[in-house]
């Protein structure tokens, strides 16, 4: 078994570690009014998060007492000591909630917006229901709960690119200079392809390992991709430029 060393000493984290230190700094380069905008706080918090879980995953495989501290609260079999739940937890649904909350900040629409108020209320009602019912654990693979959050954000992927292209507020501008038309772009190709993984995990390890890390690596990148479109998000709004923005209000 790796190391937590080991396992963040890839060019993956040191990305992920790149894109943090970025962001904390031109994070408080951006105006203080800017700062409590959605659209810059939830993509801080992000990559925050992001960063967080992943440490946190590689720290949970060499540092066993922390799952067993867990474990032994939710009455789990410590013998099954994996580190799952972090990613369930934070890396599937909290992370799912957030992109809700970005996209919705996006829309102008009242009945979008409540489309996704709609869809982020079931995703945790459904959520809370497998949980209570024992039909998932947050220790096991979650496939109906992921099922659910990462349906949600496609869906409102879809109600931002309907919206993109017919109310007035995007169409008076060029939607490649919009910050949220790349965010949402790589979020609907990195959930798009999570999704796919998700439901044809057993299919496509029968058929082929090197084909599924090869889909891992290519979700990796996109990732990144995404981290990097909020990390620019802020960029291209601090003090140093002057981009134009659009109201959300």
């Amino acid at each position: 078994m790796l190391d937590f060393w080991s396992r963040v000493n890839n060019w993956y984290f040191y990305i992920l570690s790149g894109i943090f230190i970025l962001a904390v700094i031109l994070f408080f380069f951006l105006e203080k009014n800017k700062r409590k905008k959605p659209e810059y706080y939830l993509s801080f918090s992000l990559i925050l998060l992001s960063v967080f879980y992943e440490y946190l995953a590689a720290a949970t495989v060499q540092f066993i007492e922390i799952n067993k501290w867990l474990y032994g609260i939710f009455n789990y079999p410590q013998e099954n000591n994996y580190n799952l739940w972090v990613y369930n937890f934070f890396g599937y649904h909290i992370t799912s909630l957030l992109f809700l909350a970005l996209i919705y900040h996006y829309l102008f629409s009242p009945l979008k917006k409540n489309i996704i108020k709609g869809l982020s209320l079931f995703f945790i009602f459904s959520y809370v229901i497998f949980q209570a019912l024992g039909i998932e654990s947050l220790f096991e693979q979650q496939t109906y709960s992921i099922f659910v959050g990462y349906s949600a954000v496609i869906i409102a992927c879809g109600l931002y690119f309907m919206e993109l292209i017919s109310h007035p507020g995007y169409l008076e501008i060029n939607p490649l200079k919009a910050f949220s038309f790349w965010q949402v772009t790589v979020i609907l190709f990195n959930k798009s392809l999570k999704f796919l993984l998700e439901i044809s995990f057993n299919y496509i390890i029968s058929v082929s390992m090197n084909l599924m890390s090869s889909l891992y690596l290519i979700s990796k990148i996109t990732w990144i991709l995404v981290l990097c479109s909020f990390l620019f998000t802020i960029l291209l709004n601090t003090r140093f430029f002057k981009a134009k923005e659009l109201s959300y209000e």
